[in-house]
């Protein structure tokens, strides 16, 4: 299996969306011109098929986004996380009689 980038999922996202509009244009100028013709069913059957590729194209950009905002979420987890803040002071603690910077050795 090959690893897909983020930037590749993006372009594929993009294209999804693309091809719903360009599907759902051509399924209204071929029901159109169907239904000029006189093929009443055909160009019922034209606008129901660009409907059902139009919502898959939109469902496959929806996943396709949904990957890689996981994909970006699981990367950013997995660099180092920085260290831990040193622990403040205790306000009770007696002050380092040696005045040293890091206070008590």
């Amino acid at each position: 299996m090959q690893r897909v980038s983020l930037r590749e999922l993006a372009i594929a996202a993009r294209t999804a969306d693309a091809l719903v509009y360009t599907v759902g244009v051509a399924g209204v100028i071929a029901g159109g011109l169907l239904l000029r013709g006189g093929s009443i069913g055909f160009a019922i059957v034209a606008w129901a098929l660009t409907f059902v590729a139009g919502a898959t194209l939109r469902l496959i950009s929806a996943i396709t986004r949904g990957i890689a905002d996981i994909k970006r979420e699981l990367e950013s987890r997995s660099e180092p996380a920085p260290p831990p803040p040193a622990p403040a002071p205790s306000p009770d603690a007696p002050p380092d009689p040696y005045r040293r910077w890091g206070r008590w050795h």
